[in-house]
Parts: C-alpha cells; sequence; structure tokens
C-alpha cells in the first residue's frame, strides 16, 4: 500500500522452506485455493488477492481521509491491524508453539518507524490528492530502494538499474509537476512516504535471518501502534459509526493483505509474482472514478507509466541476477 507495507522481492528473502512448502513460522490458510491448479498459478491468484485488499485499503483511507487526518487515518490501521495479528497469533497458539520475542529488537523498532512514517505520508497525502496519482508517486519506492542498497548495504548497483531509478523519478516529476499552476505540495508526501518504504524494506532485508513473519508482523504493528499514540490526541476527530467499521475493515484487509503476499511468496518466485503490485494502480484508478469520481489526467498516466516501466525494468534485472546467481 501504499498500504503495501512490503516489497514482494524483499519479502521473498525471509521465506527459507522449499517452494510449494509453507513457512512453519508464517500464516497457514484457514482455506486453501483449489490444490488441482498449478504451483505457480495458485502463488499469482495470492499475489493478486494481496495486492487487491492493499488497493482497497488505500481506497478506504481515501473515504475516511475525506473527514479525518491522515494521521488518524494511519493510527486506526495500524490499531486494527495489530489487533488481528494479535488475535490470530493467539488462535493458533503461536505464542506458546514459538517464540514471539524478537532477537533484533532496534531493528524492528527501527522497522515499524518506517513504516509509520510511510504510511502517514501517504495517508496524509490523500487528504489532498487523487488516489490515483497518490498511488503512481508512490510506486517510486522500489526505486528507492535500489538507490539506497548501495550505500547502506554495500551493494553494487549497475548502470542500467541506475539509469531505470533516473527515469523513474524522472515519471514521479512528471506526475508531480513542481512549478506548474496545478502543483499541491501535498504531492511530496508520497514521495518522501517512498523514501521510507525503501528504508523499511532495506531494514526488513536485515531481520530475514533474525525473527520469523510473524514475530515482525507483530512487532511492526504494536509498535507502530505505540509510535502513533501520541500524534492521535493532536489530530483527533470522533470517527462516526460508519467510519468505525471502515477502520475494522481497514485491519482485516491489511492483515488479508499481509497472509496472501507470504502465502503467494511461499508458492512462486517472487520475480515472478512482484510485478502484480502494480494491479494497486489499477484499484486506484477504478476506485477513485466509482466513488470520487476522480479521473487521472494525462499527466499521472504518462509519469505513472513512466515509473511502473522503470521498476518493471528493476524487476527483470533482479530475476536475471536471481538466475545467474543459482
Amino acid at each position: 500500500m501504499g498500504g503495501m507495507d512490503r516489497d514482494p522481492a524483499e519479502a521473498s528473502r525471509e521465506r527459507v522452506p522449499e517452494r510449494g512448502r509453507p513457512a512453519s513460522n508464517s500464516p497457514r490458510a484457514a482455506g486453501s485455493l483449489p490444490a488441482g491448479l498449478p504451483t505457480g498459478l495458485r502463488g499469482v491468484l495470492w499475489m493478486l488477492l494481496g495486492m487487491s485488499c492493499i488497493g482497497i485499503l488505500d481506497g478506504a483511507a481515501k473515504y475516511l481521509g475525506v473527514r479525518l487526518n491522515g494521521i488518524e487515518v494511519a493510527g486506526g490501521y495500524f490499531v486494527a491491524t495489530f489487533i488481528c495479528v494479535a488475535a490470530y497469533a493467539l488462535a493458533t497458539r503461536a505464542s506458546r508453539t514459538r517464540p514471539l520475542r524478537s532477537r533484533r529488537p532496534w531493528l524492528q523498532v527501527g522497522r515499524a518507524a518506517c513504516l509509520v512514517a510511510s504510511l502517514s505520508c501517504l495517508f496524509v497525502s490523500l487528504n489532498y490528492l487523487p488516489l490515483a496519482e497518490a498511488t503512481a508517486i508512490n510506486f517510486t519506492g522500489p526505486l528507492f530502494i535500489v538507490a539506497l542498497s548501495g550505500p547502506l548495504l554495500g551493494e553494487r548497483i549497475g548502470l542500467g538499474r541506475w539509469l531505470a531509478v533516473t527515469a523513474g523519478m524522472a515519471g514521479a516529476l512528471i506526475v508531480v509537476r513542481p512549478g506548474a499552476e496545478v502543483f499541491h505540495w501535498a504531492s511530496l508526501l508520497p514521495l518522501v512516504g517512498a523514501f521510507f518504504f525503501a528504508l523499511f524494506n532495506i531494514v526488513t532485508r536485515l531481520l530475514r535471518s533474525a525473527d520469523s513473519t510473524l514475530t515482525t508482523l507483530v512487532h511492526t504493528f504494536g509498535i507502530g501502534s505505540v509510535l502513533m499514540s501520541p500524534m492521535l490526541p493532536i489530530v483527533w476527530t470522533t470517527p462516526t459509526p460508519a467510519e468505525c467499521l471502515v477502520f475494522v475493515a481497514t485491519g482485516v484487509l491489511g492483515f488479508a493483505a499481509h497472509f496472501s503476499i507470504i502465502r503467494s511468496l511461499e508458492l512462486a518466485d517472487a520475480s515472478k509474482v512482484a510485478p502484480l503490485n502494480y494491479v494497486r494502480l489499477v484499484w486506484a484508478i477504478g476506485i477513485g472514478f466509482a466513488v470520487f469520481g476522480d479521473l487521472p489526467g494525462a499527466a499521472t498516466l504518462a509519469g505513472g507509466a513512466v515509473i511502473v516501466a522503470s521498476g518493471l525494468y528493476v524487476l527483470c534485472q533482479e530475476a536475471g541476477g536471481s538466475r545467474r546467481g543459482a
């Protein structure tokens, strides 16, 4: 999400089990897709479900942002999702069978803080921007990951990837249109959110061998809820009963998105399902028009196409590098 708090290619690095076998430390489906389907196809369908949940979640955040401050919307999302994750852990007795204590607690705090910053920027921007525009700008996250992987992780970044990052940033400028009469300061918020999303994924990479997925989810949303709590009284507006129901829905959607993405990456290679992240843009355009009457302009579509093409190039490069290293 914007609401997507993890890049699929990064999430797959936490995946240890063999392809097709569920991880012992990840949520298992109460039900599953038909077993007769090919394993790769089931992985694709799970990712489509996860990205659809995120797309709907972004729309719900936009709906809540019509009357509520984006900080309150982000705080409600963290609390609601934490309740769902904690309920799952208790229902499956995960706290008894697997320790939820982190081996690297300060990294967990940093991960949660990055997600708080990323989602707060995105949700505040939805107070002012059309859903499709904010989503398109937020797609620069994977490009920031490439740019930051060199200085922070010591990874070697080739010329092709740097050109993709440059093109993606140019696409973001097309959408933002700084200096134009239609420029709005809130257009910069999804860009800042994408930067923190990149830091979030880099910390996730550092945590991949330390803690289980469920442990990370509990800490991310638990710590995130605590970090958001001091800001809520400043921006608080009492939600209506209908808005409370939407908050509950955001928690369910958030947990369902995590569940589906984890399940997808147990069944299929990240390089095959990661491009489905861009399904979010289809949802953003559809919900933006159907619910809010917004149609993306030519600049949003053109800039979004450049960002998506740049991101797909990076994913293809990643997939090619993985095959050569296999």
